[in-house]
């Protein structure tokens, strides 16, 4: 995020024997301290595979856990938030774009007015969501992130949402300003992602449901989500509940700076 040197990052007691997160001194954001390439996230990496073969995993290691966890989905859906209906109400009618929008469900049925378009770098995923967008007036771009919001004019989009995806990004600060680039000065970008500074987190150690060793390659606080904002060109709002301690996901609204 800063651009510290490699020496100022401090190792945390989360790895495998592949991965270990680590920590920035200068500025204080958590990621993994290598990556693969970032092809392998178009089909063997790809989210339907990974997702797969981790919650396999984690039943093989915690069978306790997942089985507490699906007797008590119930809670999740307490204060269920429907992403498109959040950006709806922040947002102008016309073009809005996710990225790294899986197969497009969390824009669709579209609200009234709105045109979905998504970035995506799975290929299975990608030709999904565009044949999901198409009837819309809208299109989904096979690519990583910042190739394609490169495909797009600046000031293009009226609002956009970042569901469970700035976490998987190599490059988040860049990312986030070209994502910038291609807002509406008066766009509204939600986002969601693992709360690293969890209370769980905290307890569970590895047993945490936000570690997932390669896909989630950056861990946010509200504090490091606002300052990688901040340096991309936004400002970060918190409504009440978004940074919940006992939550194990960090809500936030990004408005232009």
């Amino acid at each position: 995020m800063c651009g510290a040197p490699a020496n100022r990052a401090r190792p945390l007691p989360y790895r495998t024997p592949e991965f270990q997160v680590v920590q920035c001194e200068a500025c204080g954001l958590a990621f993994l301290d290598r990556l693969p390439p970032q092809h392998e996230f178009e089909d063997e990496r790809a989210w339907e595979v990974s997702s797969v073969s981790h919650a396999a995993q984690r039943k093989r290691d915690y069978p306790i856990l997942v089985a507490v966890h699906k007797l008590t989905r119930w809670r999740m859906h307490i204060r269920k938030r429907e992403p498109r209906n959040v950006l709806a109400g922040y947002a102008r009618p016309g073009p809005i774009v996710e990225v790294g929008c899986g197969g497009g469900v969390n824009l669709l049925p579209s609200p009234e007015g709105f045109v979905p378009y998504g970035i995506e770098i799975s290929k299975s995923l990608a030709a999904a969501a565009d044949a999901a967008f198409r009837p819309y007036g809208g299109k989904c771009v096979q690519a990583p992130a910042i190739e394609g919001l490169a495909a797009f004019p600046r000031g293009f989009f009226h609002g956009a949402l970042l569901i469970g995806y700035i976490e998987h990004e190599f490059l988040p600060r860049e990312a986030l300003a070209a994502l910038r680039g291609v807002l509406a000065d008066d766009a509204a970008v939600v986002v969601k992602t693992p709360n690293f500074a969890s209370l769980n987190r905290r307890v569970m150690g590895m047993r945490w449901s936000g570690f997932r060793f390669p896909d989630h390659v950056n861990y946010f606080t509200p504090a490091t989500l606002s300052e990688i904002a901040r340096r991309a060109g936004f400002r970060t709002q918190y409504g009440w509940g978004d940074r919940n301690p006992t939550s194990d996901s960090l809500w936030g609204l990004l408005r232009a700076a």
